[in-house]
Formats: structure tokens, sequence, C-alpha cells
């Protein structure tokens, strides 16, 4: 079993903050593969904490949609099928959709320029074929997207759909020419944005996201078809 690093005591309040990023991480990433049953007691001793806060962040991450629990196996690294990544690219394209809409008429010039300097670094990144970093930044840069569109409500139910399909995000980037399509793809969406063009946005973001879900689905149904695997390990 993969193991965590050990917590730095801290206050008692930041442990269950400090448990679920560290297992946030650990599934992103693939330390903690899709279908692993996870166990309080080995999470505590790893983490060097007791098994309160490890029982509330799993249910946290439970919530987040990265765990789920089934009748008498426990919890869970929840698998993501080519069905799933299907329904849930197609809920961020619609909620990413609303959200350019918002920011066309909410975004401040701080905040755009904020955004250029995303993709400016994400350019760099593709140059040098660090997908890795590529792909956190790419992260960073729908997050602050999501943020200038100003709702609270809308941020967190694209947090809940988005957060299980982050981990497929390499992957999906990895396919040959896309970091660079991506830069050019985020570009015209805020080109749109800072032409305040509501309709051209949301018709660009939605095209963005639906061409990243048609390379991770399909991928999926060849690694299914190859070895039964319902998801690549990127």
């Amino acid at each position: 079993m993969g193991r965590l690093k050990p917590i730095v005591p801290r206050p008692r309040t930041t442990y269950v903050d400090e448990v679920i990023a560290a297992m946030r991480t650990a599934i992103l990433r693939g330390t903690f593969e899709p279908g692993r049953r996870l166990s309080e007691v080995e999470l505590a001793r790893d983490l060097g904490v007791s098994r309160t806060p490890v029982r509330e962040a799993l249910r946290g991450l439970e919530k987040e949609g990265l765990l789920e629990r089934v009748s008498g196996r426990g919890i869970s690294v929840v698998e993501i099928s080519p069905d799933d990544v299907d329904e849930i690219y197609t809920l961020k394209s619609v909620l990413e959709g609303v959200a350019v809409r918002l920011a066309c008429h909410r975004v401040t010039d701080k905040e755009l320029e904020r955004l250029y300097r995303y993709t400016d670094e994400m350019k760099a990144l593709a140059d040098r074929d660090d997908i890795g970093a590529y792909a956190e930044v790419s992260r960073e840069f729908h997050e602050a997207l999501i943020r200038a569109a100003k709702s609270r409500r809308l941020s967190q139910v694209h947090r809940i759909v988005d957060m299980p399909i982050q981990r497929l995000r390499v992957f999906a980037l990895s396919q040959p020419g896309r970091p660079h399509d991506s830069v050019r793809e985020h570009r015209q969406i805020l080109d749109a944005i800072a032409r305040r063009d509501p309709e051209a946005a949301e018709r660009l973001i939605r095209m963005h996201v639906g061409g990243a879900g048609t390379i991770v689905s399909k991928a999926l149904h060849e690694r299914g078809l190859k070895d039964g695997a319902g998801e690549p390990h990127a």
C-alpha cells in the first residue's frame, strides 16, 4: 500500500484540512489508484494523526466525489468509466459556459490580466513539454475563470463536478499537439470575454471543454478494449 508522509503537528483545528489536502493530492496524482480501498487505521498511521480527522477527511472527500462508500466494502477511490466522463464533461461545459457569460459582465481588468498571464505560463510550459506543470496551471486558469463569474453557488457546483476528472487532465494533455491547441483555445476564450461577447465566449469554452472530454472518453474506450481497465494511469 502506498504511504503518505506524516503531517507536521499543527493546532488541532487544522488537522482535518491537512489530511484532506494530503489525500486529495494522493488521489489526483494517482498514488491512490481508482478502486483502491482505504483504511482509516493505515491512513492515520501514515499521516501521524488520530483516526478522528481521517474519518472526517474521508467524509469530505466523499462529498467531493473522489471517494465512494460501498456497502460491505468500506470506502474506496472512485473509478471513472467512459460514460462517467461523457456525463461529467457535458455538465462541465454547461457550467463553464454559464461562468464565461457572467464573467463578460463581471470580470475586472485585474482578473483579465491574471488570466492572460496564466496563458503565457501555459505557452511556456507547452513549449517545454512539461505536461504535469501545464495541467496544474490549466486547472488554476479554469478555477480563476469560475471566480471571475462571482457566483458562489456556481463555484460550489463546478467544484463538485470538476474534481473527479482532475486526475485525467494530464492524460488528456498527453495527446500530441493538445497543449498548444489548448493554449490557443484559452486565449480565444479570453479575447471574447475581453470584448464582452458572451455568445462567443460560451461557444468557445463549450467547444474547448467538449474537445477535452472527447479525447479522454475515446482513450478510455480504447484502453477498456485493450485490457479491460476502467481508467488509464497518467
